[in-house]
């Protein structure tokens, strides 16, 4: 089996967007509670399977693809993907959602 260590600014990234993942579940979960409606129709139907579905479901996906563009480190366009466009669409939900928390709750 071939390994190779992950560089540690990769693995910073990955673990970040990971648990931003994270906190957009359970603000989604807190606004559903509130009288929100899921608009994803994926999500939807996790959610319909109930909460544990719904976040086992969602941090699977995200983890599966931020992970295979993880193992791809060498790669800049990884590198970017992860530092230029993931990271800073989870950390603008997150901000959003706590925003709107804020708002309506």
């Amino acid at each position: 089996m071939l390994t190779r260590a992950l560089p540690p600014g990769i693995a910073f990234l990955a673990l970040a967007i990971l648990g931003l993942n994270l906190l957009d579940v359970v603000f989604t979960l807190q606004h559903l509670e509130l009288g929100a409606v899921e608009l994803n129709p994926l999500m939807r139907e996790l959610l319909d399977e109930g909460p544990l579905a719904f976040v086992l479901g969602k941090h699977v996906m995200v983890g599966t693809g931020v992970v295979a563009i993880a193992a791809q480190s060498g790669s800049l366009l990884a590198f970017a993907a992860l530092r230029f466009l993931l990271l800073p669409v989870y950390a603008l939900t997150a901000a959003y959602q706590v925003l709107l928390l804020g708002v309506g709750g």
